[in-house]
């Protein structure tokens, strides 16, 4: 079994508990996910098996995009509904004035993670630091809103839709979208859509579904590198890349230097990284075993 399983976590549960429940019920030890959800969050949750455990790296820089519920009007400790409510506030704004500062989101941005993250600084995930009540400085990161759409309002609860890169906290997004607009906000709700190319749909799986089911639903190894250019080789090229070895390599790329490699009978070997010298070097490569 080697490959990608498209999880629809349930709430309530860790990633990690998904990883075990997986590791249980396919029998096996090398198993790994793709990018955390926290236990409130929903949705897709890329699950790596076998030789795809290579490449989970590279499904979790792919741009993600969430489904997004938030209460106006407070804020938490931890920036999410599960937290201590810390402050109050009335919203008296109108649902314009919601659409518009959900448009300013867009865009490149520096953002602080927040101390309720899995961050580790000194050896500590930094939400063991902030149950300790200790608050630490952390780098600001940056991030880009590539689209953020507003899909409903009812009273002070509004859901929204985001589309962002890696390492963007939604938690904190939504704070900042409070802060915006004179008043609080706190993340009550969030499900993960999309992951790259990769979407919910009939593929996806769930921790309850038998064996067999999930057998059939196990996904090719490289279908978290599709957005990366297609160099497909001979027989002695691959053999030359199958043994570490470099060889040269001209073509254009229209993506960055990173490329997946296949046969000419189209078996995928792994990816390669494209010099600026030219060279076609292996990076991360399927065991021929």
């Amino acid at each position: 079994m080697h490959g990608f399983l498209l999880l629809d976590k349930p709430e309530g549960i860790s990633s990690a508990n998904c990883v075990y429940k997986l590791r249980s019920k396919l029998s096996t030890k090398k198993i790994g996910h793709c990018g955390t959800l926290d236990p409130l969050a929903t949705g897709l949750l890329p699950i790596c098996i076998g030789e795809a455990t290579k490449f989970s790296n590279y499904a979790t820089n792919l741009d993600k995009v969430y489904e997004v519920g938030l209460e106006l009007g407070i804020e938490t400790d931890t920036g999410d509904i599960t937290g201590k409510i810390i402050s109050k506030s009335r919203f008296i704004g109108s649902d314009q004035d919601i659409n518009h500062a959900i448009g300013k989101l867009e865009g490149n941005q520096n953002q602080m993670p927040p101390m309720y993250s899995a961050i580790k600084i000194n050896g500590n995930p930094l939400y063991r630091w902030a149950r300790k009540g200790v608050y630490l400085y952390r780098e600001p990161r940056n991030i880009s809103i590539k689209h953020i759409e507003l899909i409903k309002v009812s009273g002070n609860i509004v859901t929204m839709r985001v589309s962002c890169t890696k390492g963007t906290y939604i938690r904190t997004l939504v704070e900042t979208l409070g802060r915006s607009l004179g008043s609080h906000a706190t993340m009550i709700s969030l499900r993960r859509l999309e992951v790259g190319d990769m979407q919910l749909n009939q593929e996806s799986v769930t921790i309850e579904d038998a064996l067999g089911s999930l057998i059939k639903k196990i996904l090719p190894c490289d279908v978290m590198c599709q957005d990366m250019d297609r160099v497909t080789l001979n027989p002695e090229d691959a053999k030359k890349i199958r043994n570490g070895l470099s060889i040269d390599y001209n073509a254009p790329l229209k993506n960055n230097r990173l490329v997946r490699i296949y046969t000419e009978s189209k078996i995928f070997i792994g990816i390669g990284e494209v010099s600026e010298n030219f060279k076609l070097l292996p990076k991360r490569l399927l065991s021929t075993n």
